[in-house]
């Protein structure tokens, strides 16, 4: 019986994946159809093959290259920052019910807050090049600080039971127990924080920089030039999209 179900067990996933496949090219294509009606439509939307057309161009452009580097560098940074200033804090909320019960609501209100409200006050704190950077920390960190938080409450206590009796450590009880227990909860707010890293840094850079993507969607769209508009935030979908789904991949490989 054993040998039977384990081939069948084994097709079915493949039947689930190839689903997946085609279910995604289909999606993919009703989206190029909806979008080549809408530039049909009206002038302010390019066709797919304009708008690709363009973004060949664009990826091949020295400007356009120092802008992409720019705005990649500071959601790097971004991403980076706020994902470990928000484990930290999801660790120390999560660990020390004390601490959970005084800022747990400070961190509610702050995660409901419209984050860019506070850019005209970081501008002149942190400059162009900072503010930027600041930002797009703003919105990474609580996806990753609430998720962690929740799985540390999220720990069965058995676990907690089992490093006592074993008279671990605090860094080990950390390190074997707590870290491997919220490594699903740690990957989605991560998952997130890339995303909302990008829509941070590059709403900063609609207001003020010297360079980056943001700049330039604003400036096309000051010059009515929709192709480079739409090939430049198209971009800017696509690298988080792919990002997104490699770490939902692995996200869903974790028992």
């Amino acid at each position: 019986m054993t040998t039977l179900a384990g081939p069948r067990t084994r097709r079915r996933g493949l039947s689930d994946r190839t689903k997946q496949t085609v279910g995604s090219i289909l999606l993919a294509l009703a989206a190029l159809g909806f979008w080549q009606i809408a530039a049909g439509l009206t002038f302010v939307i390019p066709s797919p093959g304009r708008t690709f057309s363009v973004l060949a161009e664009n990826v091949t452009d020295s400007g356009y290259l120092v802008d992409l580097r720019a705005t990649a560098w500071a959601v790097v940074l971004a991403f980076a920052i706020g994902t470990a200033i928000g484990g930290a804090l999801g660790l120390l909320l999560g660990l020390f019910k004390p601490l959970r019960l005084i800022f747990e609501p400070l961190v509610i209100a702050l995660n409901g807050v419209p984050k860019i409200v506070l850019y005209p006050v970081l501008l002149p704190i942190f400059q162009l090049s900072g503010s930027k950077v600041v930002m797009g920390v703003l919105f990474s960190l609580f996806p990753v600080l609430i998720n962690v938080a929740t799985g540390v409450r999220e720990i069965p206590a058995v676990y907690w039971k089992l490093g006592r009796s074993a008279e671990a450590s605090s860094l080990q009880m950390l390190t074997h127990i707590v870290l491997p227990a919220i490594r699903r909860p740690l990957l989605t707010g991560i998952r997130l924080a890339v995303s909302l890293a990008v829509v941070g840094v590059v709403l900063s850079e609609f207001f003020a920089t010297r360079y980056g993507l943001g700049r330039v969607v604003l400036q096309a769209y000051g010059h009515g030039n929709y192709a480079d508009m739409v090939a430049t935030i198209l971009l800017l979908i696509v690298v988080s999209f792919t990002i997104s789904m490699l770490l939902w991949g692995w996200e869903k490989r974790i028992r």
